[in-house]
């Protein structure tokens, strides 16, 4: 993998500054779909966290520990989905103090064509690397999302400390 010409060093500083510009990259291609249906990214991201955990009882304190954001913040992310009738609030029927989310997701459809182009373009660009290089890709994000949540979960714990 490694070229004579070429340090660990600079890879090490060639990966750091890749991965800032896809982290920014990311941000900004999630805003511009989001935009077009009257949403920012954190709205669909949290959209996206509830339909990768089906099964999952999801309320709104449940969204604020899995994403790091307030309570208040999640509490205007769900007015704007409900508002756009992508989700609906449903009170537990065993503690009707308890106010699940569910995701409707026959209103997910003018959303969809735009990430499956993505996903597409994405799947492409994998499909050009043999299965070796793509279990070291897969590795490498399956860390990377472990290094993510720990570094999310001591956030959190500091701001409430704070």
């Amino acid at each position: 993998m490694s070229t004579p010409n070429r340090s660990r060093k600079a890879l090490l500083h060639k990966l750091w500054n890749l991965g800032r510009a896809v982290s920014t990259q990311t941000v900004f291609l999630h805003q511009a779909i989001a935009q077009a249906f009257g949403l920012n990214a954190t709205d669909t991201k949290c959209l996206d966290l509830i339909l990768t955990h089906p099964g999952v009882p999801v309320t709104a304190g449940w969204l604020a520990g899995m994403s790091g954001l307030t309570s208040g913040a999640v509490t205007h992310i769900l007015d704007r989905l409900e508002k756009r009738k992508l989700i609906e609030r449903v009170r537990d029927l065993d503690d009707r103090r308890k106010i699940f989310v569910r995701v409707r997701e026959e209103n997910l459809a003018p959303l969809l064509p735009r990430y499956e182009a993505v996903g597409k373009a994405f799947m492409e660009l994998a499909g050009q690397f043999g299965e070796e290089e793509l279990q070291v890709i897969c590795n490498y994000l399956e860390r990377s999302l472990e290094v993510s949540r720990k570094e999310l979960a001591k956030l959190v714990a500091a701001s409430a400390a704070r």
